[in-house]
């Protein structure tokens, strides 16, 4: 053996620092996460959509049983088909006792492991570890992400993306060498994350804009290199046509088909799909979302649970404004994607993935939702913090600089979030930050007050009603919650009105029928009562307090 065989060589020597510092990065981002988020684990469950999904839900608050596993599986409830999701919050049941802190402590434990694949998995296609520990901290402390992470219902968003992160990491892994099982390991993920949730169908989509930038499968390679170099533990990048890349994703395709249609099927039995608003109105908002969450992704204030979709009230300067935006963004990404292949990717990852959930298909009443953006944010994170580092001018104080910029960034989010978060501890907080948000919108008037109703608060609940109603074209719903107030505050004889005036909206509500019958009957009107009481049985047989009632 030659005396330069024997020497060690250098990248040996330096290996072993390598996963030191990386470990020490996620140990960095785990503890900042669940230091933010730290608050929301004394937190209860909230008035909207919490009840359905744990409070009030029977199969979940029973724990992981047979029975409830089947149920998990086999049911389309509250319009979504989640599996995972609710043998995950039964799990819960089982490890906290049903305590809102236990489905809180869970939801927090997910999104720093999301932070910290994150991490991962850019670090291992890049090379670059700071950079991409920066984009991970983006992800974890941006205030828009907290309604995914503080809310106990979006569980299946945190647990979704978990899965699909580990996919992520594992593709990379994949695609650069270590093996075909991680391929496989990459499949399974995405079904469960899939079962989970139906957000990431657009991720074989990620994994061909990974293979262009940074791992560089395609021949058309870009002009950019990656920051650092990669590392002698690092395998060879599998280089590959783009017809073969795409052929090696149709297991992935066909999954994102099928979850898609799940989701579909689910979502149109639940009655969540609004058929009535036209395509054009539809497009318009997706255009104007598109720049409306950029602008709360740079200047993240004013942020509500709802944002109502304005309808025919869309105005048509913001949308074509939007829409020049959007097209000098991806005309400028096209054109400099052999130099800034970054920006390209980050771009068409955000554009991508938000499809989804942008409103072409109209779910609910909202215009768009902070949730939404809890994964294709992930793009516009990884443009910005290579963009900049990249324009960043040459120099020896330019580390210095950036390290400087990053930690100023990622303290003014994190006040920010950690402000925000505040806002959650409870519905009357939230939907109250709604209201001064919104104040001349019906729907966060009528949430507050649903909220205070919830919270056997009706004589504020009152207040609260009545302005919605006044905003509001004639809503049911509206006045039913309105006159249970009233009734429970000794209001009968307004009770009585807005009863009548609920169901001369909508006859349909079988428990608007029991209620109004209950008042009847305590003014002894037993005959109307029964009259009332009939009808609701006729409109839903199993209502258990009409049955009572009536005996």
């Amino acid at each position: 053996m030659s005396r330069r065989s024997q020497k060690q060589p250098l990248a040996t020597i330096a290996a072993p620092t390598r996963p030191s510092r990386k470990l020490i990065l996620a140990i960095i981002l785990a503890a900042g996460t669940l230091a933010v988020y730290a608050p929301t684990w004394w937190y209860g469950a909230l008035s909207i959509d919490d009840p359905s999904y744990v409070v009030d839900n029977a199969h979940v608050s029973g724990g992981l049983t047979l029975r409830n596993i089947a149920w998990a599986f086999t049911s389309f409830y509250d319009a979504n088909w989640i599996p995972l999701t609710w043998l995950s919050l039964m799990l819960d049941v089982n490890l906290y006792g049903g305590r809102a802190s236990g489905f809180h402590v869970t939801n927090t434990l997910l999104h720093a492991a999301c932070a910290v694949l994150l991490f991962l998995a850019l670090a291992r296609a890049t090379g670059s570890e700071l950079r991409s520990a920066f984009v991970a901290a983006l992800f974890a402390i941006h205030p828009l992400h907290v309604e995914s992470v503080a809310w106990i219902a979006e569980r299946k968003d945190v647990l979704s993306i978990f899965f699909g992160l580990v996919a992520l990491l594992a593709y990379v892994r994949y695609a650069m060498g270590s093996g075909r099982v991680n391929l496989v390991l990459a499949f399974v993920c995405l079904v469960l994350s899939l079962m989970a949730k139906q957000t990431l169908v657009t991720l074989p989509f990620v994994f061909l804009l990974l293979d262009y930038w940074p791992i560089g499968r395609l021949p058309l390679r870009p002009q950019a290199a990656a920051p650092e170099a990669p590392t002698s533990a690092q395998p060879a990048t599998r280089s590959a046509s783009l017809g073969r890349l795409v052929v090696e994703k149709v297991p992935f395709f066909g999954l994102s088909v099928a979850f898609s249609v799940i989701a579909s099927i689910a979502q149109s039995r639940g009655g969540a799909v609004v058929l009535a608003m036209p395509l054009y109105l539809r497009v318009m908002n997706a255009i104007a979302v598109y720049a409306i969450y950029l602008a709360k992704t740079f200047i993240p204030i004013n942020l509500a649970v709802y944002y109502p979709h304005p309808g025919y009230k869309l105005n048509w300067i913001d949308v074509a404004l939007s829409a020049i935006l959007l097209l000098a963004v991806t005309g400028f990404a096209c054109f400099r994607v052999r130099r800034l292949p970054y920006l390209f990717v980050g771009w068409c990852w955000y554009l991508g993935t938000l499809v989804p959930m942008i409103g072409l298909v109209q779910i609910g009443g909202q215009q768009m939702a902070d949730r939404y953006t809890y994964f294709p944010l992930i793009g516009i994170f990884l443009a910005v913090t290579w963009l900049v580092a990249e324009s960043a001018p040459a120099g020896a104080p330019r580390s210095r600089i950036l390290l400087a910029a990053a930690g100023v960034v990622l303290a003014i989010l994190g006040s920010l979030s950690f402000h925000q978060i505040g806002y959650w501890r409870d519905s009357i907080s939230l939907l109250g930050h709604d209201v001064d948000v919104m104040p001349e919108h019906p729907t966060p008037h009528e949430y507050l007050g649903a909220a205070y109703l919830y919270a056997d608060l009706p004589a504020k609940a009152i207040p609260e009603l009545e302005t919605a109603i006044r905003l509001a074209p004639p809503y049911a719903p509206l006045q039913y919650k309105l006159a249970d107030a009233l009734q429970k505050v000794g209001q009968g004889d307004e009770a009585f009105k807005h009863y009548q005036a609920a169901l001369g909206i909508d006859e349909t509500s079988a428990k608007t029928h029991n209620d109004f019958a209950v008042l009847l009957m305590s003014r002894h009107r037993d005959a109307e009562a029964r009259q009332h009481l009939e009808r609701a049985l006729e409109l839903d047989p199993d209502l258990a307090n009409a049955q009572a009632n009536l005996s």
